[in-house]
């Protein structure tokens, strides 16, 4: 199904689609479902699909330069591979997992494996806005989350804390430069990324409002423009590394996840998107919610990924 600039490649249902991600090793676009554990991908050459119902749940995954993948899981970080049914924990990098969960996840220019936590009660109870707003209450007391560093010896940093739900990182061409979502206080921050991967000079990129949506996954052009997507919003929007908005996208769905480049020379642009919660009634305003989409004709190509070096 097509409409005006998108492409509907999978009518998935994804319960919560998030992490879509290129392999240029098998030309696939992955992303995972967090709420029916699986990973799955679509064959660009030929449209194959294909899923692995993972033992745990899986949020975030990367290229892993030795095979397989890295990714974000219940049990930390683990090293993930499809074709094998490979499921291997690392590290858990979370203090204590009873009170935040990981959740978005992304290799940096140096592959370096990056991954943020998230208060893990909006995760259990909240699956619409008005859910998030009445359960998260105070903000300054549900900010359980951190944004983790994982290296290629497999030492963790923390980074950054105080956090309620960390989508992202997404980083610069250059790589010197990282922003991070925090989707339920509506703000989306810029670092600046030194040679060993410390953050600092953290500075508010943009600040939203509700009937905007919530900033959620990311994606950076060759422009050193950044893709955003929103949660509970028909828009994925484009802004300026100075914060202008350039461009918006409006979907079918209100529930935009993650955005990622792909394709052989990365000039296709792809958004996977959720339905958490959906009524019969709502799957039919929006009957591709959770649907993987091509967005048609983005104006830049997208940055290769870097496989994680570990």
């Amino acid at each position: 199904m097509e409409g005006e600039g998108w492409r509907c490649l999978w009518d998935a249902k994804a319960i919560l689609g998030e992490s879509t991600i290129w392999d240029e090793r098998d030309g696939c676009i992955y992303w995972v479902d967090i709420e029916a554990p699986s990973i799955n991908w679509y064959r660009l050459r030929d449209g194959e699909r294909g899923t692995w119902s993972t033992p745990n749940w899986v949020s975030a995954l990367a290229p892993r330069s030795s095979g397989g993948f890295i990714g974000s899981a219940a049990d930390g970080f683990v090293h993930l591979d499809p074709a094998q049914k490979l499921y291997a924990p690392v590290v858990h990098p979370i203090p204590n997992p009873k009170i935040a969960r990981l959740n978005d996840g992304v290799t940096d220019r140096k592959g370096r494996y990056w991954s943020g936590s998230c208060d893990s009660s909006q995760w259990d109870e909240s699956t619409t806005t008005e859910d998030k707003e009445s359960t998260l209450g105070n903000l300054d007391v549900r900010n359980t989350g951190e944004l983790y560093r994982l290296n290629a010896d497999g030492t963790v940093s923390t980074q950054e804390r105080n956090i309620v739900t960390a989508n992202g990182p997404a980083f610069s061409p250059d790589g010197k430069f990282a922003y991070v979502n925090d989707s339920m206080p509506l703000v989306s921050w810029v670092y600046e990324v030194s040679d060993d991967g410390t953050l600092g000079n953290r500075r508010d990129f943009l600040r939203f409002k509700p009937e905007d949506g919530y900033p959620d996954g990311m994606a950076v052009d060759t422009e050193g423009c950044i893709w955003m997507a929103f949660y509970e919003s028909w828009y994925l929007r484009r802004f300026a590394p100075d914060g202008r908005l350039l461009e918006e996208r409006r979907l079918p769905v209100k529930r935009g996840l993650r955005p990622a480049f792909g394709g052989a020379d990365y000039s296709r642009l792809f958004l996977i998107t959720g339905s958490q919660g959906y009524t019969a009634e709502r799957f039919a305003s929006e009957p591709f919610a959770g649907g993987l989409f091509e967005i048609l004709d983005p104006p830049a190509r997208g940055v290769p990924n870097t496989p994680f070096a570990g």
